[in-house]
This record gives structure tokens, sequence and C-alpha cells, in this order.
């Protein structure tokens, strides 16, 4: 064989044992008593389901909003909620779409967070929403009375939001 090539193929190899990266063999663990082949393995106890409580049918639905923090909405206006049974918020706020997830429990009502797009509308609108998301954070308690407006209220029982049904016939 030439010299030349025998050198270039030990050094092809000496690179190539350079790349190596060593692989870490994993260590047993220390050696506990194992127990006797005739004990049964203990079984973890079950874990429950996460339920959420249902929420009340009464406010379940679209809602047209129609008054926020004890201001009437404008003409026409785009607001609205639709509280899903599965715990979904969403709705409008005058100008953007709203998301948002929330939980009812008797007539106690605990909004999460709420996203909403970033469009630019009217002033008069904006501030509408302004008003409209406000309420909806705030609120603590929804009530669907005799007369059919669901009512979101402060801690306090202060009325945030009134907002009337959306019937679901075409």
């Amino acid at each position: 064989m030439h010299p030349l090539r025998s050198n270039l193929a030990v050094m092809a190899c000496l690179s190539l044992g350079a790349c190596v990266v060593p692989i870490p063999v994993p260590t047993p663990a220390p050696s506990q008593p194992s127990p006797p082949a005739s004990a049964p393995a203990p079984v973890p106890a079950p874990t429950p389901p996460n339920v959420a409580a249902a929420p009340d049918p009464a406010v379940l639905g679209a809602w047209r909003i129609e008054q926020a923090r004890s201001e009437p909405l404008l003409d026409r206006s785009a607001a609205r909620v639709d509280f899903g049974p599965d715990g979904q918020l969403a709705g409008n706020g005058s100008c953007n779409t709203l998301r948002g997830r929330y939980t009812l429990t008797g007539n106690t009502l605990k909004i999460g967070p709420i996203v909403t797009t970033r469009m630019a509308c009217a002033t008069q609108a904006m501030e509408q929403e302004d008003r409209v998301l406000t309420a909806l954070e705030r609120a603590a308690s929804a009530r669907v009375p005799p007369h059919g407006f669901l009512t979101l209220a402060d801690a306090d029982g202060a009325v945030l939001l009134r907002a009337s049904r959306i019937d679901a016939k075409p």
C-alpha cells in the first residue's frame, strides 16, 4: 500500500474517532429488597374524574347585550354573548369578537381571561366595547329572572350587564 494513502486512511479514522460522543451507560439503582413473589403489588387509588358542575340551563345560549354598566347600547349594536354548555364564552363586544371560559355554580359566575380581536372601530363603538368587556370581567353572578333578561352583577350586587335572549329559531 502506498504510504500517503495509509497516512490518509489513519487520519480519516482518527478524525472520525474524535467525533464520537460517548453515550453514558445507566447505572443500576441501589438494590432494594423486592417483595415476596406471593405478595400482590399495591394498587394506586383511582383518581376521580375532573367533573365541573353543569351551568344553569337558563343562562346557556346566545344573548343580545342591551345595557352595559348602566348605559344602553347603541342602536344596531353587534354586542352579544354566548354561554356554551362546555364552559366556553363567545360573542362580540360591539366591534371585536371575544372568547373566554366561564364557570357558573348556582348563580356564582366567574369569567376567565377574555381574548378579543383588535380591529379599530368608531370611537363610540370602542367605548361601548370597553364597557361590555369590563362588565363581563367584573361579573360575579348571573341570573335569569322570570322576565327573561340575563342580568350579570358584581360582588356587591350592582348590575353590570343586561341582555335579552336571541331567538334560536330562523
